[in-house]
């Protein structure tokens, strides 16, 4: 599983069926869909979509979210762009905050501040879309 540290909790299997209904609702670029199974120890739902940046044809999130209402969506290409948005406790690092593109190391201060799963999965993907219209990950 992508990181999520610290006391996050058990993952709220609920909220990832409506994140991925948000996603399914909302963004017509997803090609395919996985939700782990309930009994998997840390299920994650996974979300391909059909276009990438550059001259990737594809991206993957990978989206885990806890009944301590703490998150991690974690998008990834098969050509090196990798980011992910995040809730959870970090040493030295904000509670949320986004790891930038290209490769994910550096930690800032997210601009997502709300706190519900479905208005995060909207801002998510807001800001994946401004980016992939923009061409540029770190937009």
């Amino acid at each position: 599983m992508t990181g999520l540290h610290g006391d996050t909790g058990p993952i709220d299997y609920d909220a990832l069926e409506l994140i991925r209904d948000t996603i399914l609702e909302t963004e017509p670029l997803v090609s395919r869909y996985s939700l782990d199974d309930r009994l998997e120890p840390r299920p994650e739902l996974h979300v391909s979509v059909e276009v990438g940046f550059g001259e990737s044809r594809s991206g993957r999130f990978d989206i885990v979210w806890t009944e301590r209402n703490y998150y991690n969506f974690h998008y990834t290409e098969t050509e090196g762009i990798d980011f992910r948005f995040d809730r959870h406790p970090e040493p030295n690092t904000p509670e949320k905050h986004f790891h930038e593109p290209p490769d994910a190391r550096n930690r800032v201060r997210s601009c997502i501040e709300v706190e519900q799963p479905e208005l995060v999965t909207r801002a998510v993907f807001k800001c994946w879309r401004t980016a992939l219209y923009e061409d540029d990950p770190s937009f």
